[in-house]
């Protein structure tokens, strides 16, 4: 008899945009999050935004559940280019092409099998306290926020708009230097995946970078063990609550360079009997 599942706790909370563009998937023994990105181009389709089109279309056909995780992201991936296609989006250019992280997995009997794009990630506990970053963890967002630290120091008026070529330049580098589902065929080559068994792990967790805590060094990779201290404190509405206070001290996200002052937040921790 494998491991049961014992408790199920899902965050699914809007940032400081008009939308949430973060969206979770909770079906049977498939678990996962997807992460749309904010568009570069100012279009809405039937009122909604590109990055909310990509990560609602992909999440839709996770929550099928009928396929592998790799077989479901390259549906959802072709969905993605023929939804585009449909609505007159020009999907061979990456500023208007919509986009969306994943990071889903799947419960076995006795193990987990997990797939990963963009910067969403999958975070096993330890039934000893310890943690692993199960996923790969890529910050092809340090440059940028490096350069935005150095917008404020330098006193820049408008460093958002002072920011804009270098946010292109990196957009531009979809599929390139980092990986996201946004219909290209290349999207593919940077679907991560893998599998673990579950003997040792007390907790999964899967979160979009919202769950992330705002860090002063863009360099570093974030405090995922502040993550999992707060976890284990007081769940995943702890961990939420204690990045939303870390942010509202910090309104013009000058100490934690960010490009907003919240982030959508999409998170699923599930638990195991012992």
């Amino acid at each position: 008899m494998g491991k049961q599942i014992n408790n199920i706790e899902r965050v699914l909370d809007q940032g400081s945009g008009q939308i949430n563009e973060d969206k979770l998937v909770c079906a049977s023994n498939l678990f996962g999050v997807f992460d749309g990105a904010s568009s570069l181009v100012p279009e809405l389709y039937h009122g909604k935004t590109g990055a909310w089109w990509a990560s609602h279309l992909v999440s839709s056909t996770f929550s099928k559940n009928d396929a592998s995780l790799f077989d479901l992201g390259k549906r959802a991936n072709k969905m993605l280019h023929c939804t585009m296609t449909e609505m007159g989006v020009e999907a061979e250019d990456k500023l208007q092409c919509w986009s969306t992280s994943v990071a889903a997995f799947q419960v076995k009997e006795d193990s987990m099998s997990w797939i990963q794009s963009g910067d969403s990630q999958v975070l096993a506990i330890y039934a000893d306290g310890n943690f692993q970053l199960l996923t790969p963890y890529h910050n092809h967002d340090k440059e940028t926020l490096q350069l935005l630290k150095d917008l404020y120091l330098q006193g820049d008026p408008d460093p958002q708009s002072s920011l804009r070529p270098q946010v292109e330049t990196i957009r531009r580098q979809m599929n390139q230097s980092y990986g996201v589902l946004n219909g290209e065929p290349a999207a593919l080559d940077f679907l991560r995946s893998g599998s673990t068994p579950l003997k040792d792990i007390s907790h999964l967790l899967v979160f979009t970078d919202g769950l992330f805590p705002p860090g002063e060094d863009p360099e570093y990779q974030p405090n995922f063990r502040w993550v999992t201290s707060h976890y284990l404190q007081g769940g995943l509405q702890q961990v939420k609550d204690e990045i939303r206070a870390l942010e509202v001290k910090d309104p013009d996200c000058q100490r934690y360079p960010r490009f907003k002052k919240h982030d959508d937040i999409a998170a699923i921790a599930v638990s195991f009997a012992s």
